[in-house]
């Protein structure tokens, strides 16, 4: 085997929690606008995002530095980081109840939030930025993603409105063995076109009102199909760690970080780049970072579906993963009920972009696999997860989105 392609099967196969506890994490990004003007947030300046960074700091045990300043803080619990148009990226460490994952996020928002409010800022989250353009943007100075946004000018559509302009909310879920882990990627790759319309919230896209559906799909297909597509081997009776590994060796890297300098590498795969800088810990979570695809695997699967949401909706989200994906049984019978193939879940994708809440998703109608997936979650919680669970009723009965409940 591969060098590279064993490293990496190894580090996934350190991530299975044999002890079977699941847990959930989650990450959340969000615009930073001025309340009056409705622009964005740039790096520099008194009230700017490093600014920011700085007063926040002294709660947090980690500062990481670039360039002088504060690119990220860390705490055990939370890690704040700033992604390439400003968003301010807020992840929880992973916890065994949506009620501490959400206590932890909402102590960690409401200290952003009474800087920001000092200042005549507000943490908005929507899919899209809501107010302005892409191109208007400047990108924070950090060299990763001057290189990124180099390489995307050559590689499709959307790079720049996926760095600059985009915001979602991600769930990670543990995997216990190797097959647990590949039930879970898989029912999480067949589920992926339903979490995204479920939770789409965008209004506005290039400063006009969207009409339209699944927008941050379109954008993140429109980057670099080498870094965005389904493993193709994903429903191969042999689909391990391996084959993950396998497919991640000819992404390519962009950019390597060789000790203290950032390496530009257009035309080098992560394959390539094992064998010329080699796979510690920091080079292999780097590899793994620059793969794109909407169900990625680290030591746990990080699910990409979800838009960024106001608070609720997002405890409502993280009851629903939690829901389906913490018990084993439910996602071995979900995923024996749905097709295994990878045309399905484009077409599915192809139907709900086109139709939205009136598409078909594997040809059923996709109000109905909403109710499915509401029905399984709640089966297996109780309390506030499963009362979390009722805020997306609305939105399939009225065939809409959080935009057209909450009237953002």
């Amino acid at each position: 085997m591969n060098k590279g392609i064993e490293n990496l099967t190894d580090y996934f196969a350190q991530g299975c929690k044999e002890n079977r506890e699941f847990h959930i994490g989650l990450e959340v990004e969000h615009f930073i606008l001025n309340r009056k003007t409705h622009k964005t947030m740039v790096f520099d300046g008194k009230h700017g995002v490093g600014a920011l960074m700085e007063q926040l700091s002294a709660g947090y045990s980690e500062r990481h530095m670039e360039d002088g300043a504060v690119i990220s803080l860390e705490s055990d619990d939370i890690l704040i980081t700033l992604e390439p148009g400003c968003q301010l990226e807020i992840s929880t460490a992973p916890f065994d109840s949506v009620e501490k994952v959400m206590q932890v996020y909402h102590s960690a928002r409401t200290e952003v939030e009474g800087v920001l409010d000092t200042w005549g800022y507000d943490l908005v989250t929507e899919g899209y930025l809501p107010y302005g353009k892409a191109e208007g943007i400047p990108l924070i100075g950090k060299e990763r993603y001057r290189c990124m946004d180099r390489y995307f000018g050559q590689t499709g559509k959307y790079g720049k409105n996926m760095m600059r302009a985009t915001a979602a909310c991600h769930v990670s879920v543990d995997y216990f063995d190797e097959e647990d882990f590949v039930n879970k990627y898989r029912l999480a790759w067949l589920l992926n076109p339903l979490f995204a319309l479920l939770t789409e919230n965008v209004s506005s896209f290039e400063d006009e009102t969207f009409h339209g559906h699944l927008l941050r799909d379109t954008i993140w297909q429109g980057v670099d199909p080498k870094r965005t597509e389904v493993c193709p081997d994903i429903f191969a009776e042999d689909f391990g760690f391996e084959s993950y590994a396998r497919w991640l060796m000819d992404v390519p890297v962009i950019v390597v970080n060789d000790g203290d300098t950032y390496r530009y590498e257009p035309e080098k795969t992560v394959g390539q780049c094992f064998e010329v800088y080699g796979g510690d810990e920091a080079l292999v979570k780097h590899y793994l970072s620059m793969a794109f695809p909407d169900i990625r695997l680290k030591q746990f699967i990080e699910i990409r579906s979800g838009d960024s949401m106001p608070e609720n909706y997002v405890e409502a989200y993280c009851a629903l993963i939690k829901g389906i994906f913490g018990n084993e049984e439910t996602v071995v019978k979900m995923l024996s009920l749905l097709p295994q193939d990878i045309s399905a879940i484009r077409n599915t994708k192809t139907s709900l972009k086109t139709d939205g809440h009136k598409g078909l998703a594997y040809g059923q109608d996709v109000r109905l696999m909403l109710y499915w997936l509401l029905n399984e979650a709640s089966a297996n919680l109780e309390g506030e997860a499963r009362e979390a669970l009722e805020l997306w009723y609305p939105l399939i009965e009225n065939e809409t989105n959080m935009q057209g409940v909450t009237g953002k």
